[in-house]
């Protein structure tokens, strides 16, 4: 019996590195990648550095623009019957959108089989987290003394804040996970009374952070990182620490169900969940999924709330609400 065991192990390994053989052969003739994604480009350049030098063979091109614009193209593109990229890493509640409408494929890379906390994996195989981020409150140190900044979200409802607080236009899943958090009637007021602080909307949360480092507005709702080197370095700018929720909202990678490229994109995919890959995630200042990693830094408080990916079935919802109650952007 112990025999037949290993025969059946040592098969199985035998055809995982035959599967492994011809997609690297078949990746050889496709010669390129396309990778659309929401990171920054010197973070992207960064995190490709040792896939570059490992597959000298691949040409690899990244299309780099915020979330939602890379969501709309990709939708424009499929009902114009076009299909341009190959890989994409942005926000899960995107990825949720693609799916949808058909335009991602299944695939389960052999790198997530360990390592992986619970929900970063989508049970059917389409996405796969690569890292996620924390949604804070951040302060211009400038403008805004420690003593005085907001302790908790619901500080932002003091009338000094009216007008002079941030966040960007596209921020419907954060949005959504408090109202997860804190029960949609809950959750539901305090948008509305923040709707009525008058927030400025901004595209963009590293175009955010760069304005708040700036002075254009005391506070505003951001990522932890973006506000921290290396993207943002030696700017008067914190975050709030000990928030209750943080939510941690994952960036996810995807397949296209119609990749030009299929078989080098999941080689890029097995890269960007390896533990080289998530080291390299890791070394951008970003929080990798990876269990088996130790973490970048320290979370920024211990009342965290992970984004639950099931609430991107009602996204359509939940977008409408976000700009209904948050308002229009300021001009």
């Amino acid at each position: 019996m112990k025999c037949g065991l290993a025969l059946v192990a040592i098969f199985g390994v035998a055809i995982c590195a035959n599967a492994v053989a011809d997609t690297l052969e078949d990746a050889k003739r496709e010669g390129e990648v396309v990778w659309y994604t929401s990171m920054n480009v010197s973070d992207a350049d960064a995190v490709l550095k040792p896939f570059r030098e490992r597959r000298p063979f691949l040409e690899i091109s990244f299309v780099r623009a915020t979330s939602d614009r890379i969501r709309n193209h990709i939708l424009s593109d499929a009902a114009d019957g076009r299909s341009t990229w190959d890989v994409v890493a942005f926000r899960v509640f995107d990825v949720a959108a693609l799916i949808r409408q058909g335009l991602v494929a299944q695939y389960r890379s052999a790198e997530t089989a360990a390592g992986f906390p619970p929900g970063s994996v989508d049970s059917e195989g389409r996405w796969a987290a690569i890292f996620s981020h924390e949604y804070v409150i951040g302060y211009n140190t400038r403008l805004v003394k420690a003593a005085d900044a907001p302790k908790s979200w619901q500080d932002l409802l003091a009338p000094r804040w009216a007008g002079r607080f941030a966040l960007d236009e596209g921020d419907v899943e954060w949005y959504a996970a408090m109202l997860d958090y804190w029960g949609r009637d809950k959750g539901a007021a305090f948008m509305r009374a923040l709707g009525q602080q008058k927030p400025h909307r901004v595209r963009g949360h590293q175009a955010l952070a760069r304005q708040l480092g700036a002075g254009q507005f005391p506070l505003a709702l951001l990522y932890s990182s973006d506000i921290e080197p290396p993207r943002l370095a030696n700017a008067p700018a914190q975050s709030v620490k000990n928030l209750d929720p943080v939510i941690m909202a994952p960036t996810a990678v995807a397949i296209s169900n119609t990749a030009p490229h299929p078989a080098a994109a999941r080689l890029l995919v097995d890269y960007l969940l390896s533990k080289e890959g998530q080291q390299a995630i890791r070394s951008r200042n970003r929080a990798a999924v990876r269990s088996d990693l130790e973490p970048a830094k320290a979370r920024s408080s211990p009342h965290t709330h992970p984004l639950n990916p099931r609430l991107a079935e009602n996204f359509a919802e939940y977008e409408a609400e976000f700009r209904r109650v948050l308002g229009k952007r300021q001009p």
